[in-house]
């Protein structure tokens, strides 16, 4: 006779659904000074485990988390953003709009 090999049943699902619990946006000091950030905003910053922020300040007297480690080509855009102070003064964006308008509006005319 041969040895028959049986066949492992499948675990029964439970016909009871737990229900979830909402995410938060809220979170609470522990008693070590650690604050949980909440998945959704990590997931809006782009915050992944590992990765260093920076707390500041600002005028409100309002705590702000920032990535540390900034992109190199926002580094550089900050770097240069004062560099030339009246680079954009004699500049006319209105007036460049309304010619991008027109321009737009010709090439749809054909």
């Amino acid at each position: 006779m041969a040895n028959k090999v049986k066949a492992k049943r499948a675990p029964r699902k439970s016909t009871i659904t737990k229900s979830r619990r909402g995410r938060a946006t809220t979170s609470r000091i522990s008693s070590k000074n650690q604050i949980t950030i909440p998945i959704d905003v990590l997931r809006e910053v782009n915050l992944k485990p590992g990765d260093q922020i920076k707390f500041m300040i600002d005028k409100e007297e309002r705590i702000v988390l920032a990535p540390a480690a900034e992109q190199e080509w926002k580094k550089t855009l900050r770097t240069m953003a004062g560099t030339m102070p009246r680079l954009g003064q004699n500049f006319d964006y209105k007036k460049e709009r309304e010619e991008w308008e027109r321009k737009a509006m010709q090439t749809r005319r054909g």
